[in-house]
């Protein structure tokens, strides 16, 4: 019934999402494959998210200059890293994500219900 009547608004979900830094690990992983000890990258990320905090910012919107302040290992191609949308469908792995993840997510979690209502229906005819 729940999920029957919930009502999904997906741009204030973006906006949640993005004021969430949950792309702040691919910013760190991004620095890292450009060379980066992860130590410096996780620590760099941190301080970009401190600012994004202070500022009212999110990571995706910084200025290029901003960011190459922190490293000058930032690229144009930082962007397509950090998007939301790549993030998200960039985790595969069991629980993650990705698109098909949480549809097995979704699908275990339907068969448990539909388990528990045959279960309290053969309690109820004894």
């Amino acid at each position: 019934p729940l999920l029957a009547t919930a009502r999904f608004r997906r741009e204030r979900m973006r906006q949640a999402a993005a004021q969430g830094f949950s792309n702040a690990t691919d910013l760190a992983d991004y620095l890292v494959k450009k060379g980066l000890p992860f130590r410096a990258a996780y620590k760099i990320a941190g301080q970009l998210v401190a600012y994004c905090i202070e500022h009212t910012a999110v990571l995706e919107e910084l200025p290029l200059a901003l960011l190459r302040q922190y490293s000058e290992r930032f690229g144009e191609d930082v962007y397509a890293a950090i998007a939301l949308t790549n993030c998200v469908t960039g985790r595969t792995s069991l629980g993650g994500t990705c698109v098909a993840s949480v549809e097995a997510q979704t699908a275990s979690v339907r068969d448990f219900l539909a388990g528990q209502t045959e279960a309290a229906k053969q309690a109820e005819n004894g």
